[in-house]
């Protein structure tokens, strides 16, 4: 420091600390580079002796302080070093991506492109551990197929995904929220009630005549079919035109899940209230059964200890509303905590026959108070 006052006033006026501490810096890190290039130099021409054990406590190399390693050195051989793994790991993972794949993962690969549209689900179902058609197989070897037979397989899944895109066009005015398709669980969590009614009736489950009156995607039918019901009447017509001219179609059951939307679920609770006789399956929201409009004491309630998840058809509804979820079933989306709305004229004794065969998927209320909690209207 003294030096450097000696030179300021030599040279000038007197520099600021900060100048100081850039200038003593900067000096450091040119007798490190030095050393350094010198050190490598006297390596390189094997002028170190070997370690002495009080040279290498105390950082040494040889004999006498010209063998030090500094601290700099160290750092620019760590980088060094760790240059050439990354290095070596880059050639390794080309070396593995241009490898031919075993024989079972190619027959895996064509299984796999043979099965887009013949087997259920789509590529991102079957990669989904917890999703009911996950294909264990191909998640186990997902990453030694290769990257290219990879890409070949999302292509073709956006192409079949694209291909099952149908925008259906409604000859009445629907709002975009109001497409919502139910999920087969929920179905399958009130096929029993239905081959109830069938048997009281005296019809099978395959001629039970069902009426659903409210049409997005029609996918109500193959749903349905599925579980054994293929009288199913689901048809994109004007529900309420259809009302006016006492058009509806003869039918033994009313199943529906309604569009929440407007006043719809208040013109359906008046068109049932027109036919009592009819056993009725709604799915609705948690709020309906509060609403004034709503025959509570008519109705039993299932509710499911999971909540119901819809499906968007793709197409019918704007981006910006869609979620990222997507599948075949259309895009995921979850509104409202929803449950099923069971008319006490589907059997005689509903409640009792209900708690007997429910399921442990849900639970039974009899009156809005009996509601878990979470399906407490709000």
């Amino acid at each position: 420091e003294k030096e450097e006052r000696m030179e300021s006033k030599a040279k000038g006026p007197r520099l600021s600390r900060a100048e100081r501490k850039r200038m003593r810096k900067k000096r450091r890190r040119e007798g490190a580079a030095e050393e350094t290039g010198e050190n490598t130099r006297r390596k390189s021409l094997g002028e170190f002796g070997p370690r002495s054990e009080d040279a290498s406590a105390s950082g040494k190399i040889g004999a006498g302080s010209e063998g030090t390693i500094s601290g700099t050195e160290k750092k620019v051989v760590g980088k060094n070093k760790k240059k050439k793994q990354k290095k070596n790991e880059k050639r390794r993972k080309m070396e593995a991506a241009a490898a031919p794949i075993d024989s079972y993962q190619e027959s895996l690969f064509q299984e796999a492109i043979s099965a887009l549209g013949e087997r259920d689900g789509t590529l991102s179902d079957w990669l989904n551990p917890s999703h009911k058609f996950h294909w264990s197989d191909l998640k186990k070897h997902w990453k030694e197929i290769g990257k290219k037979r990879r890409q070949i397989l999302v292509a073709n899944d956006k192409k079949y995904c694209e291909a099952q895109r149908v925008v259906v066009e409604h000859p009445f005015q629907t709002d975009s929220d109001d497409h919502c398709e139910t999920a087969p669980e929920a179905y399958g969590d009130i096929a029993f009630i239905l081959r109830k009614i069938a048997k009281n009736i005296g019809k099978s489950p395959k001629t039970l005549r069902i009426y659903d009156p409210y049409y997005c995607d029609g996918s109500v039918i193959n749903h349905l079919n599925k579980l054994g019901f293929e009288t199913v009447y689901n048809r994109c017509e004007d529900f309420y035109k259809i009302c006016k001219q006492n058009l509806t179609p003869p039918h033994d059951v009313l199943l529906t899940n309604p569009p929440y939307s407007g006043d719809h679920v208040q013109k359906l609770v008046e068109f049932i209230q027109n036919q009592p006789e009819i056993p009725t399956l709604l799915l609705m929201p948690s709020y309906v059964v509060a609403k004034p409009y709503f025959p509570r004491k008519k109705f039993v309630y299932i509710v499911p200890r999971k909540r119901y998840v819809y499906w968007t058809p793709k197409g019918l509804r704007p981006k910006h509303k869609s979620q990222s979820h997507s599948s075949k079933l259309g895009i995921r989306t979850s509104p409202f905590i929803s449950f099923w709305y069971i008319s006490k004229s589907a059997t005689p004794g509903l409640v009792g026959y209900l708690k007997q065969n429910v399921g442990l998927r849900c639970t039974v209320a009899s009156e809005m108070q009996n509601l878990p909690h979470p399906a407490q209207p709000s």
